[in-house]
């Protein structure tokens, strides 16, 4: 009977396994396929050792990276869209929860998809057309002009990235040999938080800076925020170019019969690496066909009956009893890891929000009961609360009113020329004999007052959102930067600290440094201590999910393994769906909550990762 976790992948040193009994069959082929599948991976991996580590796995984790950086992105790029498309495109604040959500959504169901196809189409393949269809989707949505549209292309866009991280990962592990493969799938990750500050930069070069400046950007056909999606297509494209010149995975090519197309992968990446020695291997020492996996065709010419017959195959697969326990363990740690990591990183969003609205209202300026007659304002008004002001011909213009409420006050013969409005109301207010002239005031900044005898000209609204001019863009950026910065180096230091270590202690030490820092939730008071909490957490946290994803490539065979990572992944994209709505909730109550609720998943996950088996010495 085969291990749980590596059926038909065999230790590279049986006897220190303890490995005596002989492997289960995939394809129920007799007792010689356990030998052939064990002179397969032995074959690949030997191969690999003559072919040495250098240059060739170096500029195949620069290309994969592209890709990673490009999932990253996808999602990075909400928070700096968000304010230019909720005017152009009227999205209230519901509907932007959605794009998120959809967002989310689409990547849970294209990891599975494209998982499936890259075991079943090519890694390579199935790379190129999930970076293609995000890259023509992403253009698409660039120019929508409803919400509508715009949500449908970005769902597409977001099928087709969520390929990047179930393929890549395998991809990569198979190009490198067991010594090294951790230290370059590190790597490999590193793109991701190198995605979120790539796309950081580009929102500082390309997008308005403040309210005002987007109002006035949105303005233009063209405007900032649909050349900053073009321009965070980039990734994705330059990965498919460089996809071009790259060579599929040995390790698929071996397992599909096609040993001729490996030996020459094998061939290239020796001459890549510039080894002074003579590749040593010839066609004659490749594995015989009885050594492959017969791959069932399926009867139907249904597209969709087919689509759903092969979702369910991968399913039965990977939850057979031979794999049920390793499945089950890994998909309730990437539900968990998923659930935590986005939570965090909503919750303290929404932190960074509040301190700063709470700071911005603690500077409002209060007009009580002073009387402007004959005045004309002619310059912005900002963060300014009237209270029983009376106001006597006097003009309003060419100004925008930001933040300003006029609370139980008079206007007699007054004039609105050219005013934009952002969160400002009138509340139990009297306005009489006056006139609006090109101004975006309607109803709704309208609240229980009188109206007598007012002009309406020209009313400008489009829209029944309020938009609000305050959009921290430069506390985002720095948000970005502070996470991602300590991510590159930390996702290198534990690449290389998981090829001398076992994976599950990696994991349960770095979930429960995790629960700790938790505790730092209940000091934040401020911005800085927000994202020092952030960061630590973040950080820990992206390194045991780098870890987690090895232990997923190892432990399924190879056939089944860009499945697995894709389901996994899925579910990982789930549970961050989940976690948005409940950490917001978190926001104002008491922080107890909140570090309770952290610090005892992350602990249970902790827990729950000393149970992963460590296959840290198998073959691939």
């Amino acid at each position: 009977m085969c291990e749980e976790s590596a059926c038909l992948v065999p230790p590279l040193e049986a006897a220190q396994n303890g490995q005596t009994e002989p492997r289960m069959l995939t394809s129920g082929s007799g007792s010689g396929g356990s030998v052939a599948g064990e002179a397969l991976v032995g074959f690949h991996e030997d191969a690999l050792a003559q072919a040495h580590v250098g240059k060739a796995q170096l500029l195949l984790t620069i290309i994969l990276g592209l890709a990673v950086a490009a999932e990253c992105s996808e999602f990075a790029i909400l928070g700096y869209i968000l304010p230019a498309s909720e005017l152009q495109l009227c999205i209230d604040d519901h509907r932007k929860g959605w794009l998120v959500s959809i967002t989310l959504l689409a990547l849970a169901i294209g990891s599975v998809g494209w998982g499936i196809l890259g075991d079943r189409m090519g890694r390579r393949r199935a790379l190129v057309s999930a970076l293609s269809v995000a890259a023509l989707f992403s253009a698409v949505a660039t120019v929508m002009p409803t919400y509508g549209t715009f949500m449908t292309a970005r769902f597409c866009s977001g099928i087709g990235v969520a390929g990047a991280m179930p393929l890549t990962f395998s991809y990569l592990a198979e190009t490198c040999p067991r010594s090294t493969r951790t230290r370059y799938t590190g790597l490999l990750h590193s793109f991701w938080p190198m995605g979120a500050l790539l796309t950081s930069s580009i929102a500082h070069l390309t997008l308005p800076s403040d309210g005002a400046e987007v109002v006035l950007d949105n303005r233009e056909h063209w405007s900032s925020w649909h050349r900053f999606l073009i321009l965070n297509i980039l990734p994705a494209i330059a990965c498919i170019i460089g996809l071009i010149w790259t060579s599929e995975s040995p390790r698929y090519l071996l397992e599909a019969s096609r040993e001729v197309e490996a030996l020459e992968v094998y061939q290239r990446l020796h001459r890549l690496n510039k080894s002074r020695t003579q590749y040593g291997l010839t066609e004659l020492e490749l594995p015989g066909r009885a050594a492959y996996r017969d791959r069932p065709a399926s009867p139907s010419r249904n597209v969709l009956r087919h689509g759903f017959d092969t979702v369910c195959e991968a399913f039965q697969r990977i939850c057979s009893p031979v794999h049920l326990k390793t499945t089950s363990l890994l998909a309730t740690l990437h539900l968990l890891l998923g659930f935590i990591y986005m939570g965090v990183s909503s919750y303290s969003a929404a932190m960074i929000k509040d301190i700063n609205n709470v700071e911005y209202n603690s500077m409002r300026r209060t007009v009580i009961n002073v009387n402007y007659t004959g005045t004309n304002f002619n310059h912005t008004i900002e963060n300014v609360q009237y209270i029983g002001t009376f106001f006597k011909n006097v003009s309003f213009k060419h100004l925008e009113f930001q933040h300003v409420e006029f609370l139980d006050c008079i206007f007699e013969e007054a004039e609105f020329t050219n005013v934009k409005s952002s969160i400002t109301y009138f509340v139990n207010t009297t306005i009489k004999n006056s006139r609006f002239v090109d101004t975006d005031l309607s109803d709704r900044h309208f609240i229980n007052c009188n109206m007598i005898n007012n002009t309406i000209l020209s009313l400008k609204d489009d829209c029944a959102v309020d938009f609000d001019y305050n959009i921290y863009f430069e506390d985002l950026c720095k948000e970005t930067v502070a996470w991602a910065g300590p991510m590159v180096p930390a996702l290198l230091i534990i690449g290389t600290i998981l090829e001398i270590g076992q994976r599950p202690t990696i994991i349960a030490i770095l979930l429960t440094l995790t629960s700790l820092t938790t505790i730092g939730i209940f000091f934040l008071y401020n911005l800085t201590s927000v994202l020092i909490v952030e960061v630590i957490i973040k950080v820990l946290l992206i390194c045991a999910i780098n870890a987690t994803n090895i232990v997923v490539i190892e432990a399924y065979p190879c056939h089944l393994r860009c499945t697995a990572h894709g389901i996994m992944r899925s579910l990982f994209h789930l549970a961050s769906l989940a976690s948005i709505p409940i950490y917001n909730l978190f926001v104002h109550s008491i922080l107890l909550i909140p570090a309770a609720v952290t610090m005892a998943i992350s602990f249970s996950t902790a827990v729950l990762s000393t149970r992963i088996q460590d296959n840290s010495k198998v073959l691939l």
